[in-house]
């Protein structure tokens, strides 16, 4: 088996008032399609914000899992590869308003949370949950031997149980993460069992924080089992990733910089991520996991898919983009 592609559905519901018709759903499914990708990504949440992040809100848009795989099916994609899962997002459905690995007592309820994700992943196909791995920044929080190993309680636990359904639990470190280094995310990953929790590479979050993505797989080459591939415009020179609430004003608002965009398609020239490198590492080291192509920020997500996928066909040193 050599590494499997997949596209990533978030870009496509970029307002809570978008995704929210079948129609929809199937216009970006069947763009996936025809750019050749017979995977996708969904990000969990509330229905309210993520139509298609509950079981219980497939259910209510497809009438049972099993009817979200047929439609998928009937759009030319094959699995759902994975599940993107963050503690500190509101699910509304369960009355937890931000939780955090770093406190214990949230422990139990992340894990009850991710019961119904590692249960829904075989049924369509996929075997991965990726899971945002560790809070924002914060001042009063800091990466040590103690907090990495209150947060590793809880991800091995996740793990433990993810096993039992053949899932494997993904760490996802974005561009504003506490954790600021290859060295802090060791920090967790070393506390983690290597048998039911691996690393989730962000590519472009990582250029953002102003660490080389190839460099990661060269580190962490035995624990990478997923990989977010898109690129990035502009590093955080500035670090507000210390900026209060830092998804608004420095992702969404552009921060001190006014930046419109800080991702882009994988072969756009002023892009910062050497795709072509990551790529080559990844298949160096004989990486058989799924690679998300992503692409955050788009303003017409059909065009940038395309374009992502013709990247992919064509720059990549693959068969097509199921090779």
């Amino acid at each position: 088996m050599t590494m499997r592609w997949s596209y990533a559905l978030n870009q496509w519901n970029n307002g809570h008032d978008r995704f929210v018709l079948r129609e929809e759903h199937a216009r970006a499914f069947k763009t996936v399609a025809v750019g050749g990708f017979d995977a996708v990504e969904i990000p969990c949440g509330s229905g309210r914000w993520e139509p298609l992040g509950r079981k219980d809100w497939i259910e209510k848009f497809y009438g049972s899992v099993a009817g979200l795989k047929d439609a998928l099916a009937q759009c030319g994609i094959a699995a759902v590869s994975s599940f993107l899962f963050n503690p500190a997002e509101p699910i509304f459905e369960e009355g937890a308003f931000g939780l955090s690995v770093l406190k214990p007592a949230d422990h139990p309820r992340i894990l009850a949370t991710l019961v119904q994700y590692a249960a829904l992943l075989p049924a369509l196909g996929g075997d991965t949950l990726v899971v945002r791995a560790l809070p924002n920044w914060a001042a009063d929080t800091a990466v040590t031997p103690e907090a990495m190993a209150t947060a590793a309680a809880c991800w091995n636990a996740v793990g433990a149980m993810a096993a039992e359904h053949g899932v494997r639990v993904a760490l996802n470190f974005d561009c504003v993460t506490m954790a600021r280094s290859a060295d802090d995310i060791a920090l967790l990953l070393d506390q983690c069992d290597p048998a039911t929790v691996g690393l989730s590479l962000d590519t472009a979050d990582a250029a953002i924080m102003g660490i080389d993505p190839a460099a990661m797989v060269e580190r962490f080459a035995d624990r990478i089992c997923h990989v977010q591939l898109k690129n990035a415009l502009y590093r955080d020179t500035l670090d507000e990733y210390k900026l209060p609430f830092p998804e608004k004003f420095l992702l969404a608002g552009g921060g001190a910089r006014k930046i419109t965009r800080w991702y882009t398609e994988l072969g756009d020239e002023d892009g910062i991520v050497d795709i072509a490198a990551v790529h080559a590492a990844l298949v160096a080291h004989d990486y058989r996991g799924w690679v998300v192509v992503e692409s955050d920020q788009s303003p017409v997500p059909a065009t940038s898919t395309l374009l992502n996928a013709w990247f992919v066909q064509n720059r990549l040193t693959v068969r097509g983009v199921a090779a």
